[in-house]
């Protein structure tokens, strides 16, 4: 995480600020039960982004008063989780040491491979796990870095809003926080070391994080997304981008006839042809780093996870099946039915209940650098 946490009764709201869409959600506990309390999501503006400066900040200052308004939620008490485009990573390996020395080592590595003096960011990172380098064993690290001009103006926007950030958090932390909630368990019933591979598709972007029991063994961003696709599909059936949008979205619903779905899919073929290889790239990198078996099944998250033929054809180019397991089954979303929809939607709230929870569970991690 990149800042500090507190406890409270009522968990902190959780807030998904993605390139197309903002999410937040907030529970309460009954017994062992995390109940929802309140969930609100906007869609935010296609023509601003990062880049836009000042002028997202206040976009984003103000979907947020807005989703407040519009919800229950109680507190001002925050999760938030910074943009994926924020954030440079690294995959580095070191040396076996101590988590105190291995914490500054990673500083330095993170100063001379990012080329950003520890002054100018924040880090945070994951200990993957130990891994064979010819007859060595080292450290596999996951590294992430964000400027801490990006972490303060990201804090000042969600402060305009009256809220307190408990912390802000990463992708990675809340999807893996998401789907160990309910540890996998082996015949016996102890905990094993079960591999996971989640594929969180959104609209900038895809992540695909690995995770063996309660380690993070992987994380990569992939820049392909849902606007890569609405992109394909405008050049390819000469439409402006936003009605291939809206044509994609259809098709997704199903509201389309047998000819324009085949032209549609046939648009963006490459598109996710392209996606496959790189999501096999990554499940090479994990079978032969880790030595282990190479996973056989995915779960599907993010804004993009209704798309059944997306995730057909993504699971059939890698290789892998769809996995049956629901992450957020052990919740009690019914209170916000009307705001999260039914079980086939609650794929794209991943992340935003996984910061919401941060106090509940979190993955082993180290921080650095912290706001």
């Amino acid at each position: 995480m990149f800042g500090g946490s507190k406890k409270t009764n009522v968990s902190p709201i959780g807030i998904d600020i993605g390139n197309h869409t903002a999410r937040m959600i907030q529970f309460t506990r009954d017994g062992d039960r995390h109940v929802a309390l309140a969930a609100a999501s906007r869609q935010l503006d296609r023509d601003i982004s990062l880049d836009s400066g000042d002028d997202y900040h206040h976009a984003i200052s103000h979907t947020i008063r807005e989703m407040l308004s519009s919800g229950k939620f109680q507190g001002r008490l925050a999760v938030s989780c910074l943009p994926a485009a924020s954030l440079q990573y690294k995959n580095i390996r070191l040396p076996k040491m101590p988590h105190d020395e291995l914490t500054s080592a990673v500083g330095w590595e993170a100063s001379e491979r990012l080329k950003l003096s520890s002054d100018a960011m924040n880090i945070q990172f994951f200990d993957a796990g130990e891994v064979h380098q010819g007859q060595e064993t080292r450290q596999e690290v996951i590294l992430l870095a964000a400027p801490k001009r990006f972490i303060e103006e990201h804090i000042q926007s969600l402060q305009a809003c009256e809220l307190e950030l408990s912390a802000i958090d990463v992708v990675p932390a809340a999807l893996a926080r998401c789907i160990t909630l309910s540890p996998a368990k082996d015949d016996q019933g102890e905990l094993d070391d079960s591999v996971r591979v989640v594929i969180d598709v959104g609209f900038s972007g895809t992540k695909v994080l690995i995770t063996r029991g309660q380690r993070i063994c992987f994380f990569k961003m992939i820049e392909i997304g849902g606007l890569h696709m609405d992109q394909a599909l405008a050049s390819k059936l000469e439409l402006p981008i936003a009605a291939a949008a809206e044509a994609r979205k259809g098709w997704m619903s199903g509201d389309t006839g047998a000819d324009t779905d085949a032209r549609i899919a046939a648009a963006l073929g490459p598109v996710v042809d392209d996606l496959s290889r790189e999501i096999n790239l990554c499940l090479r990198y994990y079978s032969v780093t880790f030595r282990g078996r190479r996973p056989e099944e995915a779960l599907i998250v993010g804004g993009e996870s209704g798309n059944a033929w997306l995730w057909a054809k993504l699971c059939d180019d890698a290789g892998l099946k769809p996995s049956a397991d629901d992450p957020l089954a052990s919740l009690d979303l019914t209170p916000v039915h009307d705001q999260v929809g039914g079980p086939d939607q609650w794929a794209a709230w991943t992340v935003a209940v996984g910061l919401s929870l941060r106090q509940v569970n979190s993955p082993r991690r180290k921080t650095r650098g912290a706001a």
